[in-house]
């Protein structure tokens, strides 16, 4: 990109991440309580830093963990069902701001969602080469309920938003370095059949890529769930470095893109993501002997005098028992709770989950200038969003995906695949909306692309029969300046194009030339961040759990399925 569009890159880099820590760090440490799961989570990070393990704690521990009294925890070793990068993060915040302070419980999962906004920004850029999307994506992702109010709790599943965006942002560079690599190996060479090596493509080292299973190895080693997105990226690297073969004409291009490649695209990425697993997500495990079910092994060969898998290292038949009693857990789990929903309505934010509530009786001297007050925070998503992404979404499979075959869609895609579509195999067991947030990044890409098509400002892919049509009607003086870009059908039938475009949009901001802008397209974009701007400064003090007169709130649940 031009220097000067590179510039703009990072000024709307900065914009969204500003953006994004006012959303996720004013008044962060209220309540100075612990709600929902951070009953969990907050003091398995506190026992990790102080037993090296997560530890039980005793009756009446929640109340006095939030007084800074932090002696109901014992040494006795407790049974949980995630790995512990996460919670050894949400420690690490308590670490450097005290235990004792609720803002510490919560920094580094706010800080995980300020970076998600900026990973985005950049990942955006990359696809486009337009600041003006980039920054669209990072403001959107800036202002979402779903990604606000899971900033502002300590949970996991922020870390796995911004573990996951990561890992999508190395694919793309791993994309880009990697026919680079390529097409550097091809050059001089037959389109029709591969001279001997040295010219033949040969195998590289491909940081990106190893990258890549790094930061799913740490997605992993905060939830399982992460392990699902390295099989869906596993797959699409594979596609993408066969269909790479086959466009350079290389000879027996599927059996060296599908075996050969295929081979050495899983080394690098599931070994990887594997030994990523087991140092971040139980490096610490390994290293105390009062962890739970550390030792398992041993005392089933001293009681029976045998034990299951006897071939594996104790250690690791352990971990791996540990791991079985795990799933079992994660499977079976099916205790009702009163917000859990199912994955068919998560798109639409059906059944939101309500991380916080206090009436009026809990609430002495509260004034809201009414006589019942109420304190909520809901994680309701922002949403002229989630329901324009909903479209964005099927316009995007019909035509970005498979009438235009751009690869770029492939990139959200991969996301929902990896992220979402997997929890309807769990859909029985007790899940939640929330869980959404590992993949809202994607929500918001998969509309940004939508919208920068039709606006225009998402070019053609390089190469692409819609570039190579582009060229053609540029030469033959059909478009271009002072000339009308073309429609379809669809807007033709409201006249749109049939003046010239009269705006004169900088290029080093939209990353087209200014004749190519669709306005009607530019004016979508400008409603749709209108609308969840307004929703945003509305539904603030549901997110954040202001004092609010019961009406206020009632008033916000547009859905009974909402309350």
């Amino acid at each position: 990109m031009p220097k000067a569009m590179r510039v703009n890159g990072w000024i709307v880099t900065a914009v969204a991440g500003l953006v994004a820590a006012l959303t996720r760090l004013v008044g962060l440490s209220h309540p100075h309580k612990l709600m929902f799961d951070e009953i969990y989570y907050v003091k398995e990070g506190y026992a990790l830093w102080r037993n090296g393990y997560e530890s039980v704690w005793s009756e009446g521990a929640d109340e006095l963990f939030a007084q800074g009294d932090f002696s109901a925890l014992t040494s006795e070793a407790s049974y949980v069902v995630h790995p512990q990068l996460g919670k050894w993060l949400i420690g690490l915040g308590m670490q450097l701001f005290g235990a004792d302070s609720s803002f510490g419980w919560r920094i580094m999962p706010a800080l995980a969602g300020i970076l998600t906004v900026v990973v985005l920004t950049r990942l955006t850029l990359r696809l486009t080469h337009s600041p003006l999307l980039a920054g669209l994506a990072g403001l959107l992702l800036a202002i979402d309920g779903v990604g606000i109010t899971e900033s502002r709790i300590g949970l996991l599943d922020g870390f796995i938003s911004l573990f996951a965006t990561v890992a999508l942002y190395c694919l793309v560079r791993d994309r880009e370095w990697s026919r680079a690599r390529l097409a550097a190996d091809m050059a001089g060479t037959s389109t029709d059949t591969l001279t001997p090596a040295p010219l033949a493509p040969r195998a590289h080292l491909r940081p990106w890529l190893i990258a890549t299973g790094v930061a799913i190895g740490l997605a992993c080693s905060v939830k399982w769930s992460g392990a699902y997105l390295l099989a869906a990226v596993g797959i699409l690297v594979v596609v993408w470095d066969t269909l790479a073969l086959r466009r350079v004409g290389a000879r027996a291009w599927f059996l060296e893109g599908a075996v050969a490649r295929g081979v050495g695209d899983f080394i690098r990425l599931v070994p990887v993501a594997f030994i990523v697993y087991l140092s971040a997500g139980w490096g610490s495990w390994f290293s105390h002997e009062g962890a739970f079910k550390h030792g398992w092994a041993a005392a089933q060969r001293d009681a029976t005098g045998t034990v299951a898998r006897s071939w594996l290292p104790d250690s690791l038949n352990d971990l791996l028992e540990y791991h079985l009693t795990m799933y079992d857990f994660h499977v079976a789990l099916d205790s009702e709770h009163p917000y859990m929903s199912k994955p068919i309505g998560w798109l639409v934010q059906w059944r939101p989950t309500s991380f916080y509530w206090q009436g009026t009786e809990d609430m002495v001297g509260t004034d809201c200038d009414s006589d019942r007050c109420i304190q909520a925070i809901t994680s309701i998503g922002n949403i002229p969003i989630w329901w324009a992404a909903l479209v964005a979404l099927l316009f995007a499979l019909v035509v970005l995906a498979i009438r235009n075959r751009d690869w770029r869609v492939w990139v959200p895609l991969i996301g929902y695949i990896g992220l979402y579509l997997p929890w309807f195999l769990y859909s029985k067991r007790t899940i939640f909306t929330f869980y959404t947030v590992a993949f809202v990044p994607c929500v918001v890409l998969i509309l940004v692309l939508a919208l920068g098509y039709v606006s225009g400002m998402l070019r053609p892919v390089p190469g692409s029969a819609g570039e190579q049509q582009e060229e053609r009607l540029l030469d033959e003086g059909v478009i271009g300046p002072g000339r009308s870009y073309p429609r379809g059908r669809v807007a033709s039938y409201f006249g749109f194009g049939i003046r010239p475009n009269r705006l004169h949009l900088p290029e080093q901001w939209t990353g087209v030339p200014s004749w190519r802008i669709r306005a009607e397209g530019l004016a979508l974009i400008i409603g749709l961040l209108i609308a969840a701007i307004v929703f945003t400064f509305a539904w603030w003090p549901i997110w954040t759990g202001q004092s609010v007169p019961y009406t206020f709130w009632h008033w916000h649940m547009w859905l009974n399925s909402w309350v």
